[in-house]
């Protein structure tokens, strides 16, 4: 379970690191987004998982490509947080977004399914 100062510091990373992203001339043009960050209690990871509206975009490259900028992004928000040590980032992609997309085509097929008898019904 997440502590109090867990929470915190991944909500800055992920502030910062959105920052980072922003500026990033590698990532010009990409829609990436950090659905969140996780940390463990020792603090000595930081999980980023993103996501992206293009289903087309590889995402082997796209880890790969936020990976290589990992070490000037830790820098970059060690030197802004003044802490003591940075987590290092480790890039995953979220697919939530896929899945609910698709629990909701799921739900609109059984709705259209569950309307379907009714008008036969009608129709008889």
């Amino acid at each position: 379970m997440p502590t109090r100062r867990t929470v915190r510091v991944a909500e800055v990373l992920r502030k910062e690191l959105a920052a980072c992203m922003n500026q990033s001339l590698d990532l010009e043009g990409l829609l990436i987004t950090i659905s969140s960050v996780e940390l463990p209690p020792d603090m000595k990871q930081a999980f980023v998982y993103v996501s992206t509206i293009h289903p087309e975009l590889d995402k082997v490259k796209t880890l790969a490509l936020l990976t290589r900028n990992r070490r000037e992004w830790q820098g970059r928000i060690g030197r802004r947080l003044g802490a003591k040590f940075t987590p290092q980032l480790i890039f995953r992609f979220d697919d939530a977004v896929e899945r609910g997309d698709r629990v909701m085509e799921i739900l609109t097929k059984l709705e259209l399914e569950k309307e379907k008898p009714s008008e036969e019904k009608e129709s008889e």
